[in-house]
């Protein structure tokens, strides 16, 4: 029975030391937990403080570029206002009205006339420059014709330096409404077809030539077969292998591009 009373006594007290130390740990945990709280709160409150001032410092500096550019708009309008009176002024001229009236004449006759795609718009009939002619010829704008032609005269095939070329002869209406007699012009034979005539019956063989044209703003070096043929309207006809995708041609126009000086360069 003491044994049993000692082993009693010796539990209790283990559990009433126990009982007394937690939560004396606990109360000093608790209060260290609510001193970092306070630090935490503490360094919180200046860096709130800080940003306060910044916010007030970037206030003031927003007033004074708001006045500051106040006062810029105001002298822009002012001379905008002075800019546009001097110009009315002289706008309002008589040499200046005319040289703004012939400045749009001549912008509205250098440009070319295109189509809502971009595509040039050209007539029926234009004045086409050849380089090797050095001047410029009355065409007609075909778009139904496969290829061009030009009607030529005593076409000869000769050969100059082991290569095979071909002289022909030549007459057009001048720009100016003048009858050019016959003149001769030699090129490079680019090959020959063999086309069906018009009876067809017989075949004949045609020289290909090509040749560098300029039409309005258009620049192409060009094959062109030789035709021998007097009732041909026009002495040269530019086909769709001329037009291709850079160009339309609108029936009811005539002669939009402006004519090249005669020996002109391209």
């Amino acid at each position: 029975m003491k044994l049993s009373q000692c082993l009693s006594t010796l539990i209790f007290l283990t559990l009433l030391n126990a009982c007394s130390t937690t939560p004396h740990t606990e109360f000093d945990a608790l209060k260290s937990a609510q001193l970092e709280a306070r630090y935490l709160l503490a360094y919180q409150a200046e860096e709130l403080k800080v940003q306060r001032q910044q916010l007030v410092q970037l206030q003031t500096r927003n007033s004074e570029l708001t006045e500051v550019l106040f006062d810029l708009r105001q002298e822009l309008e002012t001379v905008n206002q002075e800019v546009q009176r001097v110009t009315r002024s002289s706008a309002d001229s008589p040499s200046r009205k005319k040289a703004r009236s012939s400045a749009a004449d001549a912008a509205s006759l250098s440009l070319p006339l295109v189509d809502e795609s971009g595509k040039v718009i050209l007539g029926t009939a234009e004045w086409v420059w050849f380089d090797v002619l050095g001047r410029s010829v009355q065409a007609k704008i075909d778009d139904q014709s496969k290829s061009s032609s030009i009607r030529a005269y005593d076409i000869q095939l000769f050969e100059r330096d082991g290569d095979e070329w071909v002289r022909f002869a030549l007459a057009a209406t001048e720009p100016n409404g003048a009858d050019n007699a016959p003149a001769i012009y030699e090129a490079p034979l680019l090959r020959k077809v063999r086309v069906r005539t018009s009876g067809g019956d017989e075949t004949e063989s045609r020289p290909v030539v090509r040749l560098k044209v300029k039409l309005g703003e258009l620049i192409d070096n060009t094959e062109f077969t030789l035709v021998n043929r007097d009732t041909a309207a026009f002495s040269v006809v530019l086909g769709r292998s001329f037009l291709r995708d850079i160009a339309v041609v609108d029936e009811e126009r005539q002669y939009t591009q402006p004519t090249h000086p005669e020996n002109s360069q391209l």
